[in-house]
């Protein structure tokens, strides 16, 4: 009679113990090195308790010492949610100054260039200078405006001072742009509105004459409230914009990696 076959259990080796372990807790490694890196990058006067806490759990994660498959997404949850308070607690002084030293420059070095086309007759396309630099000034307003909104309402994502300094100071200029588009568009009469279109015989703006001055056309000042709108069309287009070009760079680097 021959005798039953017994199948013994296989060990497993600590070391493959230990790989296992290693696997399971490597999502949640990674999520919490990104949120030291989001610390790190804030750029904080007291990040490091912050990042010794973090390090704490990852020390944890790898060793076993807590559940990864459990309780690491409510752990995460936690983590996240303490480092957005402190960044955004420790970072709102910042949000404020640093994009208004920004919009403080750019209204300087607008305040200087406009005196600068004030006193020169010069054409810029068989236009008067001072009507496209106006142009120009109601985009960079309309961003300028954008950017206040964002600032005092702490939408801004940025954390460091060069990054929300910028914010102020390039952002309008894009703005800017989009105006001096938006002039283009009506001077070519790609968008045409009877209003805009004449800029010579339409009714002057004489609240806006000053002393001895005729001030101007309404014409003319209709095209500058499209240039203030093309400025705050900046703070949607931006965003969108740099979100679209991010993935698009995603896409071409998986395909040619």
């Amino acid at each position: 009679m021959t005798e039953p076959v017994r199948f013994e259990a296989e060990d497993v080796s600590p070391q493959e113990s230990g790989r296992g372990m290693v696997a399971e807790s490597a999502p949640f490694v990674a999520s919490v090195e990104r949120l030291m890196i989001r610390v790190r990058s804030a750029k904080l006067r007291d990040e490091k308790q912050m990042i010794d806490n973090l390090q704490a759990w990852i020390d944890r994660a790898m060793s076993g010492g807590i559940d990864v498959l459990r309780d690491g997404e409510q752990i995460l949850r936690t983590l996240r949610a303490n480092v957005n308070e402190m960044i955004h607690s420790r970072t709102m002084l910042r949000r404020i100054v640093s994009p208004m030293a920004g919009l403080t420059l750019l209204a300087g070095a607008l305040a200087a260039m406009t005196v600068t086309v004030a006193g020169v007759e010069a054409l810029f396309l068989s236009t008067p200078l001072d009507i496209v630099f106006a142009a120009v000034i109601f985009g960079i307003a309309g961003s300028a405006f954008a950017v206040l909104l964002r600032t005092v309402t702490m939408q801004l994502e940025y954390t460091e001072k060069a990054a929300l300094f910028m914010v102020g100071l390039a952002r309008p200029l894009v703005g800017g742009v989009l105006a001096l588009a938006v002039f283009a568009l009506f001077g070519a009469g790609i968008i045409s509105l009877p209003l805009v279109s004449d800029q010579e015989t339409t009714t002057r703006v004489s609240f806006l004459a000053g002393y001895g001055g005729q001030g101007i056309f309404a014409g003319q000042l209709a095209l500058f409230a499209f240039a203030f709108g093309a400025g705050i069309l900046e703070g949607y287009l931006t965003p969108r914009f740099s979100r679209g070009v991010a993935r698009v760079a995603e896409k071409v680097s998986n395909v040619t990696s």
